[in-house]
């Protein structure tokens, strides 16, 4: 792809908010303690994930509460920012482009509003703005219809967020090596508009920037996704077992399923794979050497797991650490 996408940005925006007022039943005094409570959680799982980690930090610099209004408004921010890091020139100005650009506005701003309704919580790792979203209605409906413990809960989501926000700090260079991997798979084919799909099907926003044909630099993309998002998951449950009771519970009922559909036949589109082996991964890197094998991932890109190697943990060990 050797020009920028067409979307209407600002109609995606108001898309993503069609009938947002389905929020879960909550007074003002209610929602004050809501919003509240969320970022004392955040705040708190930045210190414990970043003492687990041994990272000199408390995690996002900024922590947002936000609806599904507001949260379209900053997916929109986000997906329009990540896009433009590609740096590829715009089509001229004309009736096509204007009319491709509205319907690629109506594409995204169903997907940010499909998202928003399952999201928990994002880290905005690819924008620079070092901020941490945390959906209140997504959370609270979770809580209310699973029957979560809330305190237990939000600490947990809020662990996962803040783990990838550690990441980046351990890691000053993974955000331009998940953007240079990302711009060669784009430039084989394919439209940000398939990736903002995938996006909202599996909450990872670097996948706004994959697709194409580049299959070697697609599956190396996609297990070092794999890897992040299984050590987020790995950190919430082992670094959570001192403060959140119920955690075995939580993680019984977020277990990724098997794949369905497409996701069988091409395991990079396969978002539950990337969790349930990441995290495999992860635990199995901790069982047979010590969590704190894990670091030596973010010294340098040569030690992120390959692809091959988040199936065959032992292969990594022993490539990495001898």
């Amino acid at each position: 792809m050797d020009r920028a996408p067409d979307i209407d940005w600002r109609l995606a925006a108001r898309v993503s908010s069609l009938r947002a007022d389905d929020l879960p039943r909550l007074d003002r005094h209610d929602l004050t303690r809501l919003v509240a409570d969320l970022r004392v959680r955040a705040r708190g799982a930045g210190e414990i994930a970043a003492e687990h980690m041994g990272v000199d930090s408390v995690g996002a610099g900024r922590i947002r509460v936000v609806d599904w209004v507001g949260w379209g408004r900053a997916a929109g921010e986000m997906l329009e920012s990540t896009v433009a890091e590609l740096g590829l020139p715009r089509r001229p100005d004309g009736a096509l482009t204007r009319l491709r650009a509205t319907g690629n506005g109506v594409v995204a701003g169903l997907a940010v509003r499909f998202a928003g309704r399952r999201l928990l919580g994002q880290y905005d790792a690819y924008s620079g703005s070092d901020t941490l979203y945390l959906v209140a209605p997504s959370i609270v409906s979770h809580e209310q219809r699973f029957g979560f413990v809330p305190a237990d809960f939000r600490l947990w989501v809020a662990l996962h967020e803040q783990t990838h926000a550690l990441q980046f700090r351990l890691a000053p260079w993974l955000r331009d090596h998940i953007r240079a991997a990302a711009v060669t798979v784009m430039a084989a084919e394919s439209s940000p508009l398939s990736g903002i799909t995938d996006w909202a099907r599996g909450g990872d926003l670097s996948t706004v920037l994959l697709g194409g044909a580049n299959a070697e630099t697609l599956g190396g993309l996609s297990a070092t996704m794999s890897f992040l998002e299984g050590h987020a998951d790995y950190v919430a449950d082992t670094a959570g077992r001192r403060h959140i009771r119920t955690v075995a519970r939580l993680r019984r009922h977020f277990t990724r399923g098997e794949a369905t559909g497409l996701a069988r036949l091409v395991q990079a589109l396969d978002k539950s794979a990337q969790y349930r082996e990441g995290l495999a991964f992860c635990r199995a890197v901790a069982g047979r050497a010590r969590p704190a094998a894990l670091q030596a991932a973010f010294v340098e890109p040569a030690n992120l797991p390959t692809a091959a190697e988040i199936a065959d943990p032992a292969a990594w060990i022993t490539r990495v650490h001898g």
